[in-house]
């Protein structure tokens, strides 16, 4: 088993859940699977990951609509539509639930995990690069097959620029009272690595 990858993944329904593993060589092995539990024996499998990316909101806050301070910051700083960066509160239940059942069970095996939430869509924008851009700009492989691993791989690349201090702004550090403290609550540590400067 070979502890030198890191994942990404993108929680979904039936037969839509998103998975990359990223290779330190830059090289990726894309999936669209069937289930979380999937995901976690597929990840058990090859062994601890240097750090997991999920595209899914972390953690909530109690205010009405379940906006973030993160959320809010990226969509005032960059322009970016609601739709795109959406609240807690108007998101499918396997995005909010699926990306905590899977860190959770991650954890369960991989006590240590290091774990970021990704949001590849709202990247891109800022970015203002497509998918391709993407791959050549952080020197990965464009071997996914749809926009859904695309996002996956994204996510990956979330966790490895972050987790190896090249993005060190963490937008879940910004929070209003309201809202749970991404280092201190049942899937903490967690973290929302964002590129530099903000």
């Amino acid at each position: 088993m070979s502890s030198e990858f890191w994942v990404g993944a993108d929680p979904g329904g039936k037969n839509s859940v998103g998975l990359v593993f990223l290779e330190v060589s830059g090289e990726l092995t894309c999936a669209s699977i069937s289930s979380l539990d999937e995901a976690v024996e597929r990840i058990v499998s090859k062994g601890e990951p240097l750090g997991l990316g999920v595209d899914a909101p972390m953690w909530w806050t109690l205010s009405p609509v379940g906006t973030r301070e993160a959320d809010k910051i990226i969509r005032e700083r960059y322009s970016i539509d609601p739709a795109t960066v959406q609240s807690a509160n108007s998101l499918r239940g396997a995005a909010i639930v699926g990306g905590a059942m899977l860190d959770f069970r991650i954890r369960q095996k991989f006590p240590r995990a290091r774990i970021t939430r990704a949001h590849p869509k709202a990247l891109l924008r800022v970015l203002q690069i497509d998918g391709p851009g993407f791959a050549r700009r952080f020197a990965i492989d464009q071997s996914w097959s749809n926009e859904h691993e695309r996002d996956t791989a994204i996510a990956a690349v979330c966790a490895r620029e972050g987790f190896e201090g090249r993005w060190a702004i963490e937008l879940g550090l910004a929070r209003s009272r309201s809202q749970l403290d991404p280092r201190n609550y049942w899937l903490a540590p967690m973290h929302y690595f964002w590129p530099n400067p903000l």
